[in-house]
């Protein structure tokens, strides 16, 4: 059972939901920012802090980007930390070490020698504002919040939270941070329970898709990526949602024998939520964008027998010459224009992240406050934000469990 202080011994309180990256990003900056004391609680329901951590940039934890406005700040914060950090191709960030489980274990410690106290184990179900209510009154003996009937006291904080949690405990608190994550990565714990406790405290829900993912082609296209599954090739994706132009990007693309892979397709997929209404997506592939029509067919009816080999993947350009029918334009029309049927995306276990959540628009940007609910907070993936690949997600994580936490601390804050 936790209890706060008793009358005469007050203390603000600061819970944090989620023990991610944004939960502890914001668990590090509160603790930084205390100019009094403030006690800060982060109940994580995995038996440790930032298992999804460990997984991104294929275990390297690509941390940030330096194309993005706060970069400079993530890098401050994560060198105050004992991390520094190394800049790679597109502006990607990185530990110097390369290894994920360095930042995790360094954003652990960091929060630990600064007094955060972690709840492991510890599932929340609900944040109500009952709490409201009891602040400066004596609870019964027998209520969820209190030992033998202690009293908060009349110098309490005039707002309240009742953190409920799933084991039968609770804890009242002055300001709460939701950092709970979204629903990407459910082998990781994600399972999108924040969006009931935004819901609950009167936030609206923008519908959870998953995003940065591989597309999945329609059943007709089986026959096709059959004979390319495995090949890898540069190049330009547009995506179609109804035959109009939607997005493209230039990068790698991986053909599968579902569909279509890489990290320009996983950007894509950041654009598919009509897909999720009914519209018709397909993908228009540019297989050599570096070339021209006229440059292809010249190179095509100079290069027979070779055909395509000596521009594209050996199975690619043996897949474009059998639907050329060995036609100089009808093949160059094919590798700056091959198109597929796409029928959705894949689920939650491969998603990197999460499009949808809670508007951005019912928070304050410099500070991630509710603007429904005061000393109600929002950090990380539970924000209806997706950005591309890159370490744009991970750096709204940091930066926003930054500005919450700081932000969090100064509301709280006894003088």
């Amino acid at each position: 059972m936790d209890v706060r202080y008793e009358a005469g011994d007050y203390t603000p309180v600061v819970a944090i939901i989620g023990g991610g990256a944004s939960g502890m990003a914001a668990a590090i900056a509160a603790a930084g920012q205390c100019r009094s004391p403030v006690r800060i609680v982060c109940f994580e329901k995995n038996d440790e802090p930032g298992r999804k951590i460990l997984a991104t940039g294929n275990g390297r934890c690509n941390l940030s980007n330096r194309e993005c406005a706060e970069a400079d700040a993530v890098i401050e914060f994560f060198r105050r930390i004992g991390i520094m950090v190394r800049e790679e191709d597109g502006g990607r960030l990185y530990p110097f070490s390369g290894q994920a489980t360095a930042v995790r274990d360094a954003l652990k410690e960091a929060a630990l020698r600064a007094g955060v106290q972690f709840r492991f184990n510890t599932q929340v179900t609900a944040v109500t504002l009952d709490a409201a209510s009891l602040i400066g009154r004596e609870l019964p003996s027998s209520g969820a919040l209190s030992e033998g009937g202690v009293s908060y006291g009349d110098d309490a904080s005039s707002r309240g939270f009742k953190v409920i949690t799933g084991d039968g405990g609770a804890l009242i608190a002055d300001a709460v941070i939701l950092a709970p994550g979204g629903k990407a990565g459910i082998q990781y714990g994600s399972s999108g329970d924040g969006y009931k406790i935004a819901r609950g405290l009167g936030h609206s829900i923008v519908s959870p898709l998953p995003s940065l993912v591989q597309m999945v082609c329609a059943h007709e296209e089986e026959a096709r990526l059959a004979l390319i599954k495995g090949v890898r090739a540069k190049g330009k994706a547009v995506l179609l949602i109804d035959g109009r132009f939607a997005a493209e990007v230039e990068g790698e693309i991986q053909f599968t024998g579902y569909g279509l892979s890489g990290i320009c397709i996983f950007d894509l997929s950041r654009h598919m939520r009509e897909a999720a209404m009914g519209a018709q997506c397909g993908l228009k592939l540019d297989l050599a964008p570096e070339f021209s029509m006229e440059e292809l067919v010249s190179f095509i009816e100079k290069g027979t027998p070779a055909g395509l080999a000596g521009l594209l993947p050996s199975k690619l350009a043996d897949l474009i010459m059998k639907e050329g029918a060995g036609n100089s334009r009808v093949c160059a029309d094919l590798v700056k224009g091959l198109e597929f049927s796409v029928s959705g995306t894949k689920g939650w276990k491969e998603a990197q992240t999460t499009s949808g959540g809670v508007p951005l628009g019912e928070v304050r940007p410099d500070s991630m406050e509710s603007i429904i609910i005061p000393g109600l907070f929002f950090a990380g993936e539970i924000l209806d934000y997706d950005g591309r690949c890159g370490g744009f997600n991970l750096n709204w994580a940091w930066s926003t469990g930054i500005k919450a936490g700081i932000a969090a601390v100064a509301a709280v804050a006894v003088e």
